[in-house]
């Protein structure tokens, strides 16, 4: 049995993962294919195939329902290496391929870079959790600090030393001053520095905050500052006895409407990558829920040469009150 083609080191998972091999036997035969995490040898899953004697398999959707796509949470700045990254190898009948690294998306070593866009319309608020991702090539710093005119205020300030790794830099802002009007991120990536302003916003009870990743792998967020509720609908089971009935909620989703502030082309741009995000979540506080969008659509409201986003959102209930 030998393996005749195998993914590039650094693939993504979003794509396919194709592995070719053969048996070299005279006769087919049935065969498992067996991935396994190449750290741990942990089987993530296998596949049977019959009567072959050489064959093509994809092993994305495997590695797809093992990885975790979730944002981390921290209590404190930290940069965290990222989950969006695995080793695999991949058994035939006792015969394993070379190992690999896997990513979200195709990872490029050489190329010093903030996977987050890091927009100058992008919004933080007291209270809430700074996020952006990174492709460390020799060891990266990150500074962190609220402007009030021309007053710097320090928040975080984190050091990371490996190489050649993917990293999640997740700083809780903590209360920011009341006349505090950006906070700006310094990041040294090996010999780049990259500056980036975020826009000291309200939060509101109907402001809702959602995360994504973006083609790059990297992950997004936006303030919604306005959000309401479209409908309800609830399943109801009922039971019937001679003397009574008896009815249960079984099942009920809310849908909800998102609508962004008035914004400039380059965050529009940035918010319609929602649409190609396979993964979408809410951020709520120390909680992240993953969130269904019942359609891939956005709205565009016209104000000359600026627009509104909306898009709207299904939250499945969780127990509780309707």
């Amino acid at each position: 049995m030998k393996f005749t083609n195998i993914p590039k080191n650094g693939a993504s998972w979003s794509g396919e993962l194709l592995y070719s091999f053969a048996t070299e036997l005279a006769d087919k035969s049935d065969v498992q294919v067996i991935v396994r995490d190449a750290e741990t040898d942990a089987e993530l899953g296998r596949l049977q195939l019959y009567a072959i004697t050489e064959a093509t398999v994809d092993i994305a959707p495997i590695v797809r329902r093992r990885v975790s796509d979730e944002p981390q949470i921290a209590r404190a700045s930290e940069i965290i290496p990222s989950l969006a990254m695995c080793r695999v190898i991949v058994e035939v009948e006792g015969v394993r391929s070379p190992k690999i690294s896997l990513f979200r998306a195709d990872y490029k070593p050489l190329i010093h870079r903030v996977l987050s866009s890091m927009s100058t319309g992008c919004g933080i608020a007291s209270g809430d959790t700074l996020r952006f991702t990174l492709n460390v090539v020799k060891g990266a710093t990150v500074t962190v600090e609220e402007l009030t005119g021309h007053k710097h205020r320090h928040i975080a300030h984190l050091s990371y030393n490996a190489q050649s790794q993917i990293v999640e830099v997740v700083v809780p802002i903590g209360n920011l001053s009341k006349e505090a009007d950006r906070v700006v991120v310094t990041i040294t990536n090996g010999i780049v520095t990259d500056i980036a302003e975020y826009r000291v916003v309200e939060r509101t009870e109907s402001s809702r905050k959602l995360l994504w990743y973006n083609a790059q792998g990297g992950v997004e967020s936006y303030i919604f500052p306005y959000s309401r509720l479209l409908e309800r609908k609830a399943d109801v089971s009922t039971i019937r006895t001679a003397t009574k009935q008896h009815s249960s909620l079984t099942a009920a989703q809310s849908r909800v409407r998102l609508t962004s502030a008035v914004l400039q082309l380059r965050e529009q741009e940035r918010l319609a990558e929602i649409l190609r995000s396979p993964y979408i979540f809410e951020e709520r506080s120390d909680t992240i829920l993953g969130v269904e969008l019942p359609s891939r659509e956005l709205r565009y409201d016209e104000h000359g040469a600026l627009k509104r986003l909306s898009l709207d959102i299904v939250e499945e209930w969780k127990g509780g009150a309707l």
